[in-house]
């Protein structure tokens, strides 16, 4: 097994907790885990989008 990394940024608009688990899933069941998040808020502090590293592992 590789010690090789690959890291993927992703960022969306998040109308609802849903989307974010959706996406967790996604690039879940393609090999990438989350290794940061960070969440941008409007002045009320309701998440408006969200941002996400992804690592995998080179074969």
């Amino acid at each position: 097994m590789s010690d090789q990394w690959e890291y993927q940024f992703v960022s969306f608009p998040a109308p609802d907790d849903e989307q974010v688990n959706v996406t967790l899933a996604d690039w879940g069941a393609q090999g990438w885990e989350p290794v940061h998040h960070a969440v941008a808020t409007d002045h009320h502090g309701i998440p408006t989008y969200y941002s996400f590293l992804f690592k995998r592992r080179l074969a």
